[in-house]
């Protein structure tokens, strides 16, 4: 079962397998509301078997420290964003419009540094840590982006890519991507999966379609869609 948080800038997913594991942490004002979900779901923070990170950014490494703390699971991410949670800062916020250079002075904030406990390349299961799934890298919106790919078909892409603002189940791009190319790649790996439904870590999510939506759209092909195993 998948339960999105909803925090103030960002969301955060709870996945509850045989063992609860976080997805995502939010900004650092959002930790009343990841406990308050917990609890909800009578979950306690002691509960929590991992804390997953899909990337860097204070939005969505915010409370990590703090959680931690507070449950003794944890903290995995990718390898590329480690030194960004080491100093508490964000790095390098590419903005993709106009509009995203507005909004930068009001999301990048620095948040409590920490040291993560699991570092990865490429990915691992979830399995040992009571969920059905799988963790793949998706670079590009940060050098250590991640994705968390469930054998429900669903998957959770951090901000590879965002739901629309005013659209519901539409795909749109982040508001900042530090690397293009790369990102593109990543999405080309996630369609990949025949994924069902994307929940993005800004806003509503969408279906799997969308991806090859946007893929035709900026290289003109279509992808044939294929359901890999998790």
């Amino acid at each position: 079962m998948l339960v999105r948080i909803h925090g103030a800038i960002s969301n955060c997913y709870l996945l509850l397998g045989t063992k609860p594991v976080l997805v995502d942490t939010g900004a650092p004002g959002d930790l009343k509301r990841i406990l308050s979900a917990l609890k909800a779901h009578e979950v306690r923070p002691k509960d929590l078997a991992l804390i997953l990170l899909t990337h860097g950014h204070g939005t969505h490494a915010g409370c990590a420290a703090e959680l931690r703390r507070r449950s003794g699971a944890q903290i995995a991410l990718h390898i590329g964003d480690a030194e960004l949670v080491r100093n508490g800062e964000n790095g390098v916020m590419a903005p993709t419009s106009s509009f995203s250079r507005v909004v930068r002075p009001f999301v990048d904030e620095p948040f409590e540094a920490f040291e993560p406990d699991q570092l990865f390349r490429d990915g691992f299961s979830l399995e040992p840590h009571g969920v059905k799934g799988r963790v793949l890298a998706t670079p590009g919106h940060t050098l250590g982006s991640a994705s968390v790919v469930l054998g429900s078909g669903e998957a959770i892409i951090g901000d590879v890519l965002r739901g629309s603002m005013l659209l519901p189940n539409k795909a749109r791009d982040h508001f900042f991507c530090n690397d293009p190319e790369l990102n593109n790649r990543s999405i080309v790996r996630l369609a990949r999966e025949g994924l069902l439904r994307c929940h993005p870590g800004n806003f509503g999510s969408f279906s799997g379609s969308e991806l090859h939506r946007l893929l035709a759209t900026a290289t003109g092909e279509v992808m044939e869609l294929s359901r890999e195993p998790v």
